[in-house]
């Protein structure tokens, strides 16, 4: 075929760059696709991904760990009433026999109606009896109620929790929640998840992320250790 620079030049035409429209000369060995075109297939069943994300359909692990059910949570629970209870008492009793001590004077007698009345003596009952055995009761409630919220905010586990190897956590850190955190959580328990039969407690038996009210509102999980 003459072209132009065979009129021209008196040379023939310079062969084409490999890869377009020239064809390779017998023998030789294939040009290779470009890189990531024309590869193997997949094989059967496989989900191709982008790189640096998980397969689809893949489920991250819960944070924290397992859930606690219901069963190994009331454990904790009653194992805190009762060694809580104990600290608490230490404070109680003293305070009630203080209490009881002021009125030690006073005695009941029967009326001529056939009801019966109590009479003190002048000074009796003791206020400052009374006083101090309020005041002794006071200090033991609060000191057992810091005790509890602290242990429960700085680690997520009570006595009775660590007993049982539950912990409390943030649902979306996995950290313990902090001592403001775990005030509001008790609150909330005491003031409305125990109210209507204990129904804020029961709804984690339902619950996809076994969760109760106060739970929710703190945004708190318990799993096991």
């Amino acid at each position: 075929m003459v072209t132009w620079h065979t009129l021209v030049m008196g040379m023939p035409p310079p062969p084409p760059p490999p890869g377009q429209g020239s064809t390779p000369p017998p023998g030789a060995p294939p040009v290779p696709p470009p890189p990531g075109i024309g590869g193997p297939p997949p094989p059967p069943g496989a989900v191709a991904t982008a790189p640096g994300y998980p397969p689809y359909g893949y489920a991250a692990p819960p944070i924290g760990g397992e859930r606690a059910g219901f069963g190994v949570r009331l454990g904790g629970y009653l194992l805190d009433g009762l060694l809580y209870g104990l600290l608490m008492a230490v404070f109680a009793i003293p305070g009630g026999v203080l209490i009881a001590l002021s009125f030690s004077d006073c005695y009941t007698f029967e009326r001529l109606d056939g009801t019966t009345d109590i009479e003190c003596p002048p000074g009796s009952p003791d206020g400052g009896m009374i006083a101090g055995g309020i005041a002794l009761i006071a200090v033991g409630f609060l000191l057992v109620a810091f005790i509890y919220l602290r242990a429960l905010g700085k680690s997520g586990q009570t006595w009775g929790r660590k007993i049982v190897g539950i912990k409390v956590i943030g649902e979306q850190t996995g950290e313990p929640i902090g001592f403001g955190r775990a005030l509001g959580r008790q609150l909330f328990a005491g003031l409305i998840s125990a109210q209507i039969l204990y129904l804020g407690y029961l709804w984690m038996l339902w619950d996809d992320k076994k969760q109760t009210w106060h739970d929710k509102v703190v945004n708190s999980i318990v799993v096991k250790l």
